[in-house]
């Protein structure tokens, strides 16, 4: 409509890319942080090493 609200668009639109990549990046070690764990949950449970089966 008006010069104020394309700003304001403007500024919403970097404001959510800049928390779309924080959100990322959490995820992102989150899913690590779980793979890791159940990883070791999984190698703690059994006795051979995973990877060691054939």
């Amino acid at each position: 409509m008006s010069v104020a609200w394309r700003r304001r668009f403007k500024l919403l639109g970097a404001a959510l890319l800049m928390i779309a990549s924080v959100l990322l990046k959490v995820l992102y070690f989150a899913v690590l942080a779980l793979l890791a764990f159940s990883s070791g949950k999984r190698g703690s449970s059994s006795s051979s090493s995973s990877g060691d089966d054939g």
